[in-house]
């Protein structure tokens, strides 16, 4: 294997040399002068070890070793172009995604507020969603898939960095023909006897609401579960049951047939805050959407 030693720019000047068949031409295309561009030719002669150009006062023309580079030259050259444009146009692409994770809850209440907001700024830029429950959200940003996340977990990671950005209480969903459809307020006591529709145990919301009612002498038996809260909601206003729902997830337009109504003995609350890794810089759209939350 020969070893190149040759420069990128030498290689420009005898292609500009090749296909001009003039130095001062050359010269001028590739911005340097007559004497520079001939020390680039007769430097990249001496390392491919063959004469390029026949070359006179008033001629200039390739040999055949020069016609045979000439061909290798131009492909390299091209390859070369291909290669940072291949880069350029991902890294574009990269710039141009930002990828956020958050609860099911933030998704379909304050992200298309936020997200609206944003677009007026950053009209080009994609977003790529990912709305899973806490720990995959948690997940996401500590594997780098999200540039950041909303999550009511994570405050204890120690290479996260939480800021609180909204704290809701856990209310009563009914359905409006329930005996309870039109009460403003319910204690856990009082609904010991109702059939308790929750998320999977897997859910943090589900772990939060067992923390908090673990010392409750009686409280209502889970009869259905489901994985997220959409499904838990969607057993609800079928008169399966009632549920505990945070109170993002209640909006009034997408379930006419459901009330909420305030949980209290014990009232059970989180917090949701932005989540981030600790040390990442967010790129200016990304950075940009992440103030978005911070200021809705």
């Amino acid at each position: 294997m020969v070893r190149i030693s040759f420069e990128l720019a030498e290689i420009q000047g005898f292609v500009a040399v090749a296909e001009k068949l003039n130095f001062k031409a050359a010269a001028d295309a590739v911005f340097i002068s007559q004497p520079a561009l001939s020390r680039r030719i007769d430097k990249l002669e001496l390392q491919v070890g063959a004469r390029l150009l026949e070359r006179t006062t008033r001629h200039v023309a390739l040999t055949e070793a020069g016609v045979r580079f000439l061909e290798h030259a131009r492909a390299a050259l091209e390859e070369l172009q291909l290669g940072i444009q291949d880069v350029f146009e991902s890294t574009s692409r990269r710039r141009s995604v930002v990828t956020i994770a958050c609860v099911p809850s933030v998704a379909v209440s304050m992200l298309p507020v936020a997200l609206k907001r944003f677009s007026h700024s950053y009209p080009d830029t994609r977003i790529r969603l990912i709305d899973e429950g806490a720990q995959e959200v948690l997940n996401s940003v500590l594997s780098g898939t999200a540039d950041f996340g909303i999550n009511f977990i994570g405050t204890q990671e120690p290479d996260i960095e939480f800021r609180a950005i909204h704290s809701e209480e856990y209310r009563l969903a009914v359905r409006d023909d329930h005996s309870l459809a039109k009460v403003e307020t319910a204690s856990w006591e009082s609904i010991a006897d109702e059939r308790l529709i929750s998320v999977a145990k897997s859910s943090g919301n589900r772990s939060l609401m067992d923390n908090a009612l673990g010392r409750l002498m009686r409280r209502p038996v889970i009869f259905h579960e489901a994985n997220h809260v959409a499904g838990a909601l969607a057993l609800v206003e079928a008169g399966l049951g009632v549920a505990a729902i945070p109170g993002l997830a209640l909006p009034a337009d997408a379930h006419p047939r459901i009330r909420s109504i305030r949980l209290c003995n014990p009232t059970i609350s989180r917090t949701l805050g932005l989540i981030s890794k600790k040390g990442r810089h967010l790129q200016s759209a990304a950075d940009a959407l992440y103030q978005e939350f911070l200021h809705l």
